[in-house]
């Protein structure tokens, strides 16, 4: 029992995974609607609908009336996003039911609809027609249909023959292939340029879109086939081969950003991936891969990239862009950032040569003055983002701000080096700043005052310990004070100063 059932379950999954897509649709009071029938999931049958120039049907009820009889299962409808979508269940001999399905389920098949202008009604033709579509993969077989849908090739055989004597492509009403080669190579079954071609070895069939292969020559004992330019018979003798000149000819396409591309007969040269051809030659454009930007322009036969404005291409690096401001003041390029705006505070990033300006909120970018700075030795010019040094007659510029004296006495006599006017920077004048011989006079005159400064206060503080050396203690000495001064032992004991015993006999008158 348990055998039978296995062996039942996979004969009814062989028979699902082996059957053919088919596809049927209605021509009655709605036409343009078509069930396929093929396993999909939602968002393949979603695809399949838009590559047919469709969408899948609506859940309504004149839709529901209108499906194809004829198949059993579940079938994708339209449905909104989420996680569930909608799909119609239909059985023989019991009513139509739509049911919530888990998206990523494959079911049964899906229903598109179409607009009525694009589909078209059955080939009126002679013999047997099969259709099948061909803008979806894979191609499903349409089977007792009314209509049909975009992309539908019909194909109709009345002689007997192994080639279709007509096909058909539906687009709006049917086209009689050869068509437009765009779409599916115009119908033809090698290749496509306005008419079919084939191949050397094949000829056109007379219904202008199948090849036929030619009958192989058989060449006379002792002869020779001839071929025409290009070819050469092949190993056998019986036919013509194409001569693959890029291979046994080194000579050729040896130009730079040249490749050989063989062709029937013959061979031709192109530019190579990364070359554009330009006035008979091969151009190299692979910097147009590299751009910061993405884009750029040909001038006097040279790839350059191109910035977007406010932007001009880096002097370091041709490939990438760095901002550029020709005025004082520029809007910044700033990252919005909520949270830092609210602080009245952004991320802004500006040009070289200028500065964040945050004022209510609006950031600008403000051109910095370097010539403030004293960034030159004699004259500077301030220029937008930057600035340019000069120097007075008999002096040259080196490293581009510093001013040294001319060794040559042919050199003195050169004009001094202004700066020439630029039209597309600030007026601002020159502005002379201190040469180099002025500062150091100034530092020597300075240390001369200091030394002078100190030698004049060590003058005075030892003038001052002088005089009080000599300092007279009588006016602070006390009339009952005796002032001695200590000596070396001698014989006497002491000496009593003259101005002492003066004013003890002072005392006794």
């Amino acid at each position: 029992m348990n055998r039978a059932l296995i062996l039942c379950g996979f004969w009814v999954w062989l028979r699902d995974a082996t059957a053919e897509p088919v596809v049927r649709c209605t021509g009655r009071s709605a036409p343009g609607l078509c069930l396929f029938q093929n396993r999909v999931d939602f968002r393949g049958a979603e695809q399949s609908c838009k590559l047919t120039n469709g969408q899948l049907a609506e859940n309504q009820t004149e839709v529901l009336v209108e499906l194809p009889d004829g198949f059993d299962g579940r079938f994708w409808l339209r449905s909104p996003r989420g996680t569930h979508c909608t799909a119609v269940s239909m059985r023989s001999g019991a009513n139509v039911t739509v049911q919530s399905v888990p998206c990523r389920n494959q079911l049964d098949g899906f229903v598109c609809r179409f607009e009525p202008s694009d589909v078209c009604s059955p080939v009126q033709g002679i013999g047997h027609v099969t259709y099948t579509t061909s803008f979806v993969t894979p191609n499903f077989a349409v089977v007792d249909s009314d209509s049909f849908p975009p992309g539908t090739v019909a194909e109709e055989v009345w002689s007997g023959g192994p080639y279709p004597d007509s096909k058909q492509l539906c687009h709006g009403r049917w086209h009689r292939a050869p068509w437009f080669c765009e779409v599916l190579l115009g119908g033809c079954e090698h290749d496509c340029d306005h008419l079919c071609t084939c191949p050397i070895t094949h000829a056109l069939h007379p219904n202008n879109f199948s090849c036929v292969a030619r009958a192989p020559a058989t060449p006379a004992p002792g002869h020779q086939i001839q071929c025409r330019g290009g070819f050469e018979p092949s190993l056998d003798g019986t036919r013509c081969v194409d001569v693959d000149e890029c291979a046994e000819e080194e000579d050729s396409c040896t130009e730079e950003g040249e490749e050989c591309v063989n062709t029937d007969g013959g061979y031709e040269c192109t530019c190579m991936e990364g070359f554009e051809e330009e006035d008979g030659a091969c151009v190299n454009a692979s910097i147009c891969l590299l751009c910061e930007h993405s884009n750029c322009s040909r001038v006097s036969g040279e790839f350059r990239c191109v910035c977007r404005d406010g932007y001009r291409v880096s002097p370091r690096d041709p490939t990438r862009c760095d901002q550029y401001c020709p005025e004082r003041v520029c809007r910044a390029v700033c990252h919005r950032d909520p949270d830092l705006e609210e602080r009245d505070m952004q991320q802004c990033t500006c040009p070289d040569g200028y500065i964040v300006d945050l004022v209510n909120r609006t950031a600008d970018c403000v051109d910095i003055d370097e010539c403030e700075q004293q960034m030159c030795d004699h004259l500077c010019e301030n220029t937008f983002g930057s600035y340019r040094c000069a120097c007075h007659r008999g002096f040259r510029l080196e490293r581009g701000d510093r001013c040294v004296p001319l060794e040559e006495k042919g050199e003195e006599g050169e004009e001094e080096n202004r700066l020439p006017p630029s039209p597309n920077e600030s007026p601002e004048p020159l502005r002379p700043a201190l040469p180099s011989y002025i500062k150091a006079g100034s530092v020597l005159g300075i240390t001369v005052f200091l030394v002078l400064c100190a030698a004049g206060l060590g003058c005075l503080v030892r003038t001052m310990m002088r005089r009080c050396g000599r300092l007279d203690l009588t006016s602070i000495r006390h009339p009952d004070l005796d002032i001695f001064y200590l000596q070396q032992v001698t014989t006497e004991t002491y000496k009593r100063l003259s101005f002492d015993k003066q004013s003890k006999s002072d005392m006794r008158l």
